[in-house]
């Protein structure tokens, strides 16, 4: 179970797009996907000793498609209203940066896993791209990313886990740690383990 996790991480970042051609959000998720993980495996052997130059790829190909604001909002949930706007910003960028340095590193695990994409359907004012990820188990691992409109492009606001929620985990965790110590204590922490990593 923890190896079908790390993986599902890490496709998590690279299912996530660059190509603006792609408009339709199934394609989009395949397509830079593939660039992603071509980019990874042709490099694999300079990012083992190079983590920087594998953070820098991925923020160029998959940071700029996720909706960090709407994420934000979530994760925080009713402590996002008290919050300031410097402190939603300072949220979001350690967020941001601890999700992008565990996922790319969970790329490590990655090898050669078959991806079957499936058509987005409709949620809500939103929409769902599932994906089934072939790990050799009987079951294969559900992916299930959620994309909405923002500025007239796709971008993925949440991504559930063989049915766990990326956000929704985030949130209870992190609210617990909001009540007990504060917003600002978070951040502190958030942005040390971003430095130790």
């Amino acid at each position: 179970m923890i190896r079908k996790f790390i993986l599902a991480c890490a496709l998590l970042i690279v299912s996530v797009g660059s190509q603006a051609y792609a408009t339709e959000p199934a394609e989009l998720i395949r397509v830079t996907s593939e660039e992603l993980l071509g980019k990874f495996t042709a490099n694999r052997a300079s990012y083992e000793v190079d983590h920087q130059s594998l953070y820098d790829m991925v923020r160029s190909v998959a940071i700029p498609h996720f909706d960090f604001d709407r994420m934000t909002k979530i994760v925080l949930g009713r402590h996002y209203a008290d919050a300031t706007v410097e402190q939603r910003k300072q949220f979001a960028d350690e967020f941001q940066t601890l999700l992008l340095r565990t996922y790319s590193q969970a790329l490590f695990q990655y090898s050669d896993e078959k991806i079957k994409y499936n058509p987005a359907v409709p949620y809500r004012d939103d929409v769902i791209v599932r994906a089934e990820i072939d790990v050799g188990a009987a079951v294969p691992v559900r992916l299930e990313y959620f994309l909405g409109k923002k500025d007239d492009d796709w971008k993925v606001f949440d991504v559930r886990i063989d049915g766990i929620s990326l956000v929704t985990t985030f949130r209870k965790s992190y609210n617990a740690a909001i009540s007990r110590n504060g917003l600002p204590v978070l951040i502190a922490e958030l942005k040390k383990k971003n430095i130790i990593q």
